[in-house]
């Protein structure tokens, strides 16, 4: 990530000093966010992104375009964030495979890794908010804790977790098969 963000800087050709005259943050917070000690948050990438384009001549924005895709560097983000996080290699199965509620909490707590372990008051919003979704409910379903206390809970956390909303009934099948006992289909 941080190698990705220092050659956007380059191509943009500009110093950190020179960001700042474009962008909302310090010249130390842009040298932080692309010093690698840590993984910055997804906001501070794309601030760091949005000023370089700013400050980009005519001439490079091409080129910078090619390295600075959103979905791309969100896919980047996302795999330095599990990485420093030590959960890279986390695997879960997908919900129609899920056959108890130990691979359920699995599961859950894959989607938030891959979703860049956001902060727990973002996934909280994303949910629909506290009613949704309660904070002390939802840290206890990351650290594999506890589970939604029922479907509605559960939707609140996939979609605080980014997931699309086609793919919810996938997880609504997963959840009322649990529910009812019986184990995952192949």
């Amino acid at each position: 990530m941080a190698f990705r963000l220092r050659i956007i800087r380059e191509l943009a050709e500009v110093t950190y000093d020179g960001m700042v005259e474009f962008g909302e943050a310090s010249a130390a917070t842009y040298k932080r966010t692309a010093s690698g000690v840590n993984v910055p948050r997804w906001f501070r990438v794309m601030e760091f992104v949005d000023t370089c384009r700013l400050a980009t001549p005519p001439q490079a924005l091409d080129r910078l375009r090619l390295v600075s895709r959103p979905h791309d560097l969100h896919a980047l983000w996302v795999n330095a964030r599990m990485e420093e996080r030590g959960s890279l290699l986390l695997r879960a199965p997908r919900a129609r495979l899920i056959a108890n509620w130990a691979e359920c909490s699995l599961a859950l707590a894959t989607l938030y890794e891959r979703a860049g372990a956001p902060p727990l008051r973002e996934v909280q919003e994303l949910a629909g908010g506290p009613t949704q979704l309660p904070l002390s409910t939802l840290a206890r379903i990351v650290n594999r804790q506890a589970l939604p206390t029922d479907n509605r809970q559960l939707r609140a956390f996939l979609l605080g977790c980014r997931l699309s909303r086609k793919q919810l009934p996938e997880w609504d099948e997963a959840w009322s098969r649990l529910a009812s006992g019986r184990s995952g289909s192949i």
